[in-house]
């Protein structure tokens, strides 16, 4: 019997109580999980990005495309940085910090962004995206070799492993350059060498500063050096119907800007290697928005080699968990994370 003056109606409190849960397992379990959808988001609009590139490409040649793209992109993020950081704040990190970023927004924007555009002109998504997916073994590589880095056994077996997946992939069909199928790869594949470029580039930088103001500048100077490149495209092409302004609007919103801002978040609260793990999703989304948008299959050697990259990635990235220590998480580790 309750004393009086209680209530006959049972709380989240007593509930709670009854089933042995603390309101503070509660909260954390439903921050791994509100962090989970917000990768997983992330990664499924960068899988989503590979068939509307291809269905934008036939409205806009390559760079056009890649600029307007970022340049909407570019918009979003301004505005997000500068509810983030002062005015003063951005000015000092640029000031300190503008070579490496420049060199970062090179080769995280510009250059990936014109080859990957360049390649799906005739390749297809599930396969520009296994291949991209090798990136983070690439990374390994140009830790060991431009940082110092040291190659444990995992990272070498790993590598090995991974880069055999993606080396069987983009020679499927024989090496020539008259063949458009290897040639389409090799492209992509520069894209994959400029990401994991472009983190060993952004190492120091990143654990000095805020993740998402560099990434946000070098999306924004990133943008720049694509509108730089447009005189170099040899038929400049601009068709802006209905159908390829949303996408370019879904592109640049929610497979640029979104995405970055989402996975960069997370990166903040949760252990990059519980989030690495959603990586090795995109090639999924991609394929699976490629069959409903564009009716794309996908072929057993792609899914195989997919496979076989993960697993090497798996194997090379492989370390102790850590747990989150409250300082910035340096996202670099994503892909290198040093014994």
């Amino acid at each position: 019997m309750r004393p009086a003056g209680s209530s006959d109606s049972v709380g989240l409190q007593d509930v709670l109580s009854v089933l042995r849960i603390s309101p503070l397992s509660t909260a954390s379990t439903m921050k791994k999980i509100n962090s989970s959808l917000a990768a997983i988001t992330a990664v499924a609009l960068w899988g989503l990005a590979f068939p509307l590139i291809q269905d934008s490409l036939e409205f806009f040649s390559p760079i056009m495309l890649g600029f307007l793209r970022f340049g909407v992109a570019s918009i979003m993020m301004t505005v997000v940085l500068l509810r983030l950081y002062t005015p003063r704040e951005i000015k000092s990190l640029l000031s300190r910090e503008w070579r490496p970023i420049v060199v970062l927004a090179a080769l995280y924007v510009t250059i990936p962004n014109i080859a990957q555009n360049i390649g799906l002109q005739e390749g297809t998504s599930s396969v520009a995206c296994v291949i991209q997916s090798s990136s983070p073994v690439l990374t390994l590589l140009f830790a060991v070799a431009l940082l110092g880095e040291k190659l444990t056994r995992a990272k070498g077996i790993g590598t090995l492993i991974a880069m055999a997946g993606t080396i069987i992939l983009v020679t499927d069909g024989g090496i020539s350059l008259e063949n458009e199928s290897f040639v389409s790869s090799a492209i992509i594949m520069v894209s994959a060498v400029s990401y994991g470029l472009a983190w060993v580039s952004a190492k120091r930088v990143i654990e000095r500063n805020p993740p998402m103001l560099v990434i946000g500048l070098a999306i924004i100077i990133g943008t720049l050096f694509l509108a730089l490149a447009l005189p170099m495209e040899t038929e400049l092409r601009f068709d802006a119907t209905p159908v390829a302004v949303f996408d370019l609007l879904v592109l640049g919103t929610l497979c640029a800007a979104v995405s970055s801002i989402l996975y960069l978040s997370v990166l903040k609260t949760e252990e990059v290697s519980r989030m690495a793990f959603f990586i090795y999703m995109m090639p999924v989304f991609a394929s699976l928005f490629a069959w409903i948008l564009r009716g794309e299959m996908v072929e057993v050697l792609t899914v195989a080699c997919g496979f076989v990259i993960v697993v090497g990635i798996v194997i090379a990235t492989r370390g102790p968990r850590q747990a989150y220590s409250g300082k910035s998480v340096n996202i670099h580790d994503w892909v290198t994370r040093r014994r």
